[in-house]
C-alpha cells in the first residue's frame, strides 16, 4: 500500500469521523440545503457528506463532489458503489480551479477546515463564482481560538528548548492565521454575498496520553508538520520530546483535551 494510500484510509477511519463529521453536523443542523438542482462539495475528503446528501435528494437532484486527492476520490467512489447511488460522482481536482461553469450549482460547500489562512480566499472566490445567483455558498473552518491548549504547551516547550525567542514571531503568526468568525463573515461580505449567517460549535478531542495525541491520525497527518514548520528541522524531535514531557507533567493522569471553534459561515451570492 502506498503512503498516499494509507493515508488516505486514514482518513477516512480516523479523520472523516472525527473532524469532518462535527462541520456537517452544524450544516445538517442549521442549514436548509436544496433538494433538487445540482450542489457541489469542494474538499469533499472521501465523500461522506456528499453521499449523505446525494440520498436526501434521490431522484430530485444530483451531487458533485471533487477533492485534489486521488486516492481519497477512489474511496470516495467505492463508498458510492455501495450505496448504488446514481445522483452522486467524485472528481479529482483543486479548489482555486474548480472545473465547472460559473453560475452552475443551487449551493456550493467549501471545507476550509484544514486550509492555511492564504488558501481559503482562493476557495471563496471559487464556490462563490459557481454557485447560482440566489444560490448558497457555504464555508467550513476552524476559526481562531482553535487549539488553544496545545499553542500553550508548544510555547512552554519552545521555551524549555531555548528557541521561544528566536521563533516568536513565526508562532505568532501561527497563532493569528485562523479568522475569528467575524473576520471569517467579512471575508464573505467582501465577495458578495448577502444574508451572511455563521454557526459555531466548540468541539472537544479527547486523548489518553501524549503519545496518543502527538501520534493521532488528525494530529500527525494533517495539522503537527505545519506546527513544527517553524522549528529548524534538526530541533524537531527535541521540541516534540519537551511537548510530550509537558503534556504528562500537567494532565495529571486525567485524559488530554484540546477543543476547536467548528465554524460555518453561510450567505446568498
Amino acid at each position: 500500500m502506498s503512503d498516499l494510500r494509507e493515508l488516505a484510509f486514514r482518513y477516512d477511519l480516523f479523520i472523516s469521523p472525527d473532524w469532518r463529521d462535527r462541520f456537517d453536523t452544524l450544516i445538517n443542523e442549521n442549514l436548509e440545503l436544496p433538494i433538487e438542482g445540482e450542489i457541489l462539495d469542494v474538499n469533499c475528503g472521501t465523500g461522506a457528506h456528499a453521499i449523505e446528501l446525494a440520498e436526501r435528494m434521490r431522484d430530485k437532484g444530483a451531487v458533485i463532489g471533487i477533492d485534489p486527492s486521488a486516492e481519497r476520490i477512489e474511496i470516495a467512489r467505492a463508498k458510492a458503489q455501495v450505496t448504488k447511488l446514481d445522483n452522486v460522482r467524485f472528481e479529482q481536482g483543486i479548489a482555486s480551479e474548480l472545473p465547472f461553469p460559473s453560475n452552475r450549482f443551487e449551493a456550493a460547500i467549501g471545507d476550509a477546515s484544514m486550509l492555511l489562512g492564504e488558501e481559503i480566499p482562493k476557495l471563496l472566490t471559487e464556490i462563490a463564482r459557481v454557485a447560482q445567483p440566489e444560490g448558497s455558498v457555504i464555508l467550513k473552518l476552524a476559526t481562531r481560538g482553535s487549539f488553544d491548549e496545545f499553542f500553550s504547551i508548544y510555547w512552554e516547550a519552545l521555551h524549555e528548548t531555548g528557541i521561544d525567542d528566536d521563533v516568536w514571531s513565526a508562532l505568532e503568526r501561527l497563532l493569528n492565521e485562523r479568522s475569528t468568525v467575524s473576520e471569517a463573515e467579512q471575508l464573505a461580505e467582501r465577495f458578495g454575498l448577502r444574508n451572511i449567517q455563521s454557526f459555531v460549535a466548540k468541539e472537544e478531542f479527547s486523548y489518553d496520553s501524549a503519545a496518543a495525541f502527538l501520534d493521532s491520525p488528525l494530529i500527525k497527518d494533517s495539522f503537527l508538520s505545519e506546527w513544527l514548520d517553524i522549528v529548524p528541522e534538526v530541533l524537531h524531535s527535541e521540541v516534540r520530546r519537551h511537548i510530550a514531557s509537558i503534556i504528562e507533567r500537567e494532565r495529571h493522569h486525567a485524559p488530554f483535551e484540546i477543543s476547536i471553534k467548528a465554524t460555518v459561515v453561510a450567505g446568498v451570492k
